[in-house]
């Protein structure tokens, strides 16, 4: 390890303690620095380290990493905004802000080149292999995002045409906005806050069994927590009357068991959908079990013992917007490496 290597190894070993273990900031750093070292010439290994001490330090000292609210701000959205959450963390974004995306930032094509995105990496993605090397899009592919959990150190990086990212340490979560607004990023990241209890849709951060019974009365509305491995994904309301069609579909599943999965057929990630159905006087949970192997879908009754099957209908109205991104295999550039990148 050269000297300027050694220098940003350094500081970050310094300050791990400041930053969430789960994301193993620092272990990438190494594996990201002898990956640069055996395949690239001296002076791109220097420049690649300069942008990684850049991120970190940009906005923020070395001395102070995490950027929490100092007190959780509950309450609704404020009009023409709503909430978006995951794991630990929440934050508001503009209505309008409707495109979806599991992957990583930036390296990603988007179904509507003029519409913001809302990405998450997702664990069940693996930073090591969708890591893409530029760090951010050209002018004319580039569109403002919030990205929860991607690569980047926390600070703010100026790019080309006026744009800003700033990436944000909130409950443990990374978050990153990247616009050429200035005032609407800080709008954005201002909101954000650690998810204490539930988040604006009745999530909790793990997985969960909230208390209910079912009733026979009308639902009125519904709201979905999504959940990898026990971990939030993404929460999410459904409108009233898309509710009331649900919550008549899962009703009416029938009792049965699965099917067996396919031969060799592997599901890197299943998901557990918890929804919560409200009536007038009354809410109770319904979880459904997701994998693409098993043609029909799964849950358990309210006593826990007696396992229903659902079809496509119900799970269409369920895995939809935030429910249902676009995926990677889909988004990265064919013409660019997977490789490690210097954001």
């Amino acid at each position: 390890m050269d000297a300027t290597e050694d220098l940003v190894a350094a500081s970050l070993s310094r300050h791990a303690t400041d930053a969430p273990s789960d994301d193993h900031l620092l272990s990438d750093v190494y594996h990201r620095l002898r990956r640069r070292r055996t395949g690239r010439t001296i002076g791109a290994t220097i420049l690649a380290c300069a942008a990684v001490a850049t991120a970190i330090t940009a906005a923020h000292s070395l001395t102070d990493l995490r950027t929490d609210p100092p007190i959780a701000r509950p309450g609704a959205a404020e009009p023409g905004w709503r909430w978006e959450s995951y794991k630990f963390a929440q934050v508001q974004v503009p209505e309008s802000w409707t495109q979806y995306i599991s992957g990583a930032a930036p390296c990603t094509t988007f179904s509507s080149s003029s519409q913001p995105v809302i990405g998450r990496f997702n664990d069940w993605l693996g930073k090591s292999g969708h890591t893409c090397e530029d760090a951010v899009l050209p002018l004319d592919r580039r569109v403002p995002y919030l990205w929860f959990n991607d690569v980047q150190a926390p600070g703010i990086k100026q790019y080309d045409g006026g744009w800003t990212e700033e990436t944000r340490y909130v409950g443990g979560t990374k978050v990153s906005v990247l616009t050429n607004d200035d005032a609407l990023r800080r709008r954005i990241l201002d909101t954000a806050r650690p998810i204490t209890g539930t988040d604006d849709y009745g999530c909790t951060p793990a997985d969960f069994r909230p208390p209910g019974t079912s009733t026979s009365d009308p639902v009125t509305s519904a709201g979905i927590c999504e959940y990898w491995k026990g971990s939030l994904v993404a929460g999410s309301s459904v409108p009233a009357e898309q509710a009331a069609e649900l919550a008549g579909l899962l009703r009416a599943a029938p009792e049965g068991r699965p099917p067996e999965s396919p031969p060799g057929c592997q599901d890197p990630s299943p998901r557990t959908y918890v929804v919560i159905l409200h009536t007038r006087s009354a809410s109770w949970p319904v979880r459904v079990t997701y994998s693409s192997c098993n043609l029909a879908r799964q849950f358990p009754a309210d006593d826990g013992t007696t396992r229903r099957l659902i079809g496509y209908p119900a799970l269409d109205l369920i895995r939809t917007g935030v429910h249902n991104p676009n995926q990677p295999s889909d988004l990265f550039d064919p013409a660019r490496p997977l490789t490690p990148s210097p954001r």
